[in-house]
């Protein structure tokens, strides 16, 4: 129903410039391009408002397709802000997040509301310039009554369409008035159905319920600390029995090895001293065995020199 209202307006205004337009078509230029230039203005705020208009539709859209489900499931924000206008997105971050920061609006048609009905009187006084112009040149012309009355005839009647400006001007600025306010209704109520499902399904990304999300964090852990400082306490009487336990088993271990070492040692030592009585008495022996032949050659020897001598005496 509002979009219905809001061409409809646009149709008069657009009605009320062709109009206007078409009186001057042939009567006065200087009125035809004023009307041209209040349409040029008129089709701008149109263009704004439509841009306008697209972006608040996309964000009744998003509205409309979220559910309680679907906002469950939302890991992050991102995902839902994406189906927006770009020129929306940063705007409904902030206001999810808690900061109540307005959504942008038109920017050049207020302006330009207040410029039509400028343009339209600058026309009508152009008008006015120009038709008070022919009156001097018509009274200065001539004295008598019934030329004067000729004289003025065309002047007063292009005073008629002069105001024809000011029409169009004020017609317009009514209707591209009328439609940002429209625009802006729409923009308003879509701002109301956020902040209302905001509220509901997408408390989760507002600051707030993550700064209270994170002081229940912080309580239960507190709450878990003092049993976390029982089961420290625990483990560290543990650590020292555990501790003792194995230096204990540890000086029981290096006794038994220093034991086993000295009994390997001593074994050694009495297997080493038997090797080497073994060896130096099969060393003598092998030696005995290797000079006696030597011996019992050299004696031999000694002998036959004796009995050598003993012939000679």
């Amino acid at each position: 129903m509002i979009q219905l209202v809001f061409f409809i307006a646009f149709g008069l205004g657009a009605a009320a410039i062709g109009w206007m337009g078409a009186t001057f078509m042939e009567v006065s230029p200087l009125g035809l391009a004023v009307i041209a230039v209040i349409a040029g203005v008129y089709g701008i705020g149109f263009i704004e408002l439509i841009q306008f208009r697209r972006a608040t539709a996309t964000l009744t859209r998003a509205l409309a397709g979220l559910t309680a489900s679907r906002a469950a499931t939302l890991e992050r924000l991102d995902d839902w802000l994406a189906s927006l206008n770009p020129t929306l997105q940063g705007p409904v971050r902030l206001r999810i997040e808690g900061e109540r920061t307005g959504l942008p609006v038109p920017v050049l048609t207020p302006y330009l509301v207040s410029l039509l009905v400028m343009l339209g009187l600058l026309g009508t006084f152009a008008g006015m310039v120009d038709t008070l112009k022919g009156a001097v040149t018509a009274l200065e012309g001539t004295t008598a009554l019934e030329a004067i009355r000729a004289g003025l005839s065309a002047p007063i009647g292009g005073l008629s369409l002069a105001f024809g400006t000011s029409v169009a001007g004020v017609a317009a600025s009514a209707m591209l008035g009328l439609m940002s306010t429209l625009s802006r209704r729409d923009r308003l109520l879509a701002v109301r159905q956020l902040d209302d499902t905001s509220t509901r399904w997408l408390g989760q990304f507002s600051l707030v319920q993550q700064r209270q999300d994170a002081y229940r964090a912080l309580q239960q852990q507190s709450q878990g600390l003092p049993a976390l400082i029982d089961n420290v306490q625990a483990l560290v009487s543990h650590i020292g029995t555990m501790s003792d336990t194995l230096a204990y088993s540890l000086s029981a271990q290096q006794e038994r090895w220093h034991e086993t070492t000295a009994d390997t040692f001593a074994t050694l030592a009495r297997s080493v001293d038997q090797s080497l009585k073994d060896s130096l008495a099969q060393s003598a022996r092998l030696a005995g065995e290797s000079l006696m032949p030597v011996v019992q050659a050299a004696m031999q020897e000694i002998r036959a020199d004796l009995a050598q001598q003993t012939q000679a005496w």
